[in-house]
Order: structure tokens, then C-alpha cells, then sequence
């Protein structure tokens, strides 16, 4: 076998990088061969890069049959947001039914101990997963905030960003009549919705922490 070849499909070999602790992110890109052009990986600051990179070698090389040239490893490493608030919500699940009313997608934020539930269905209409889990995560938000304003959907798009598979979502946020705008963005993993979810999350969330700790905002 040739060092870089894929005894198996490039998408199971970035599950087996995901396994590696500290990454966030993973993308292999193949040659018109078949071989291993390229692996771009997002990680977390905590561990040493060169760890991960070796950890990376080693996992594909023992489970996944590869032998790589740890040059061909592209790693960033990008700070995790920390709230010593406590009051960004959290994403808790997002599940999916089917049933004779259409598809529906339930989305379940928690903030400390409070839950909070939104969800979404076709109704027989035309609609991905993806929009239904960003449309339930909006009414999860809103029974969230109460009176103190509402958030509106604009738009979810799904955009490469370099090598990257992401979600990019705009809300608008509403109050006395007057609109702010938000930007979210989440890097697509295993699930579609679930990346949806934390999109719209990623853009509410740093407005969500400002209204909560507002002593004067409504209740």
C-alpha cells in the first residue's frame, strides 16, 4: 500500500481525528489519486500542538491503516469563549421525529439549571433539518429571555470558509421597536442541525449574557 493511501473513505478517517482530544475540527483533503493531500484541523489551546499532531499520526495509523507525514497536518488552535457569568445558555440535544403532521426537530438550551424547550415542523413543507433546528433553538431563546425582547430568524447558511464546512446564521434581535443585528457562525461536524443549533446559539448567546445580567431588564 501506498504510505498515504485510504484503505477506507476519507470521512471515517476524520471521524477517527475527532477522537484525538483537543479537536474541534477536522477536514482531509485527497489528491485525484486517492492519496492524502492535506488534513487541516482546528484544536483547543489546552494541549501541546505538537501532541495533537502525533496523536493525529497515531490514530490514523493504528486504526485507520495510514501512515502520514506529520508535515501534511495543518493545525490552529482557537481559544474557547469562557462565561463567568453563568448566564450563557447552553445546548443541551437536538432530536428529530417524523410523523403524519411531517418532519419535526425539538432543540433543549440550558441555563445553570433551568431548561428550556423550542421546536419545529414542516408541516408538509419543503424544509431541511437544518432550518427547522435553527427555527426550534429561536423559540427555545425566546422562553428564555421572557419579556425582555424577542430574537427573529433572518438567515441560515451553510458556507465553506477555507477548508472548513460551516454554518453561518444572521438574527435579528427585537426590542421597543428597534433591531440589532447578530452573526453567529459553527463549524458543521457529525450532525447538520446540531451545528445549525449552535450557529444560531453562537450569535444570541453574548446578547443573552448582556439582557440577564441587566438587573432593570424585564422578567
Amino acid at each position: 500500500m501506498t504510505a498515504d493511501a485510504l484503505p477506507t473513505g476519507p470521512m471515517l478517517l476524520e471521524q477517527l481525528i475527532y477522537q484525538v482530544r483537543g479537536v474541534q475540527a477536522a477536514r482531509l483533503i485527497t489528491d485525484p489519486q486517492g492519496q492524502i493531500d492535506e488534513i487541516h484541523v482546528v484544536g483547543t489551546p489546552q494541549r501541546n500542538p505538537k501532541q495533537i499532531v502525533r496523536d493525529i499520526e497515531s490514530i490514523l495509523y493504528v486504526r485507520g491503516g495510514v501512515r502520514l507525514d506529520h508535515r501534511k497536518i495543518s493545525l490552529v488552535q482557537v481559544a474557547e469563549r469562557e462565561t463567568t457569568t453563568g448566564r450563557r445558555l447552553q445546548l443541551l440535544e437536538v432530536t428529530t421525529a417524523a410523523g403524519e403532521a411531517g418532519t419535526q426537530v425539538e432543540v433543549r438550551l440550558a441555563l445553570q439549571e433551568r431548561r428550556f424547550e423550542g421546536s419545529a415542523c414542516d408541516s408538509g413543507e419543503v424544509a431541511s433539518r437544518s432550518m427547522l433546528a435553527a427555527a426550534a433553538t429561536i423559540e427555545a431563546l425566546n422562553r428564555a429571555i421572557g419579556a425582555r425582547g424577542s430574537f427573529r430568524l433572518e438567515r441560515l447558511q451553510r458556507q465553506p470558509l477555507g477548508e472548513l464546512d460551516t454554518f453561518l446564521t444572521h438574527l435579528s434581535f427585537v426590542l421597543e421597536g428597534s433591531f440589532e443585528a447578530l452573526l453567529g457562525v459553527s463549524v458543521v461536524r457529525e450532525d447538520e442541525a446540531t451545528a445549525a443549533a449552535r450557529a444560531v446559539l453562537d450569535a444570541a448567546n453574548r446578547r443573552v449574557e448582556r439582557l440577564l445580567s441587566d438587573p432593570n431588564s424585564q422578567g
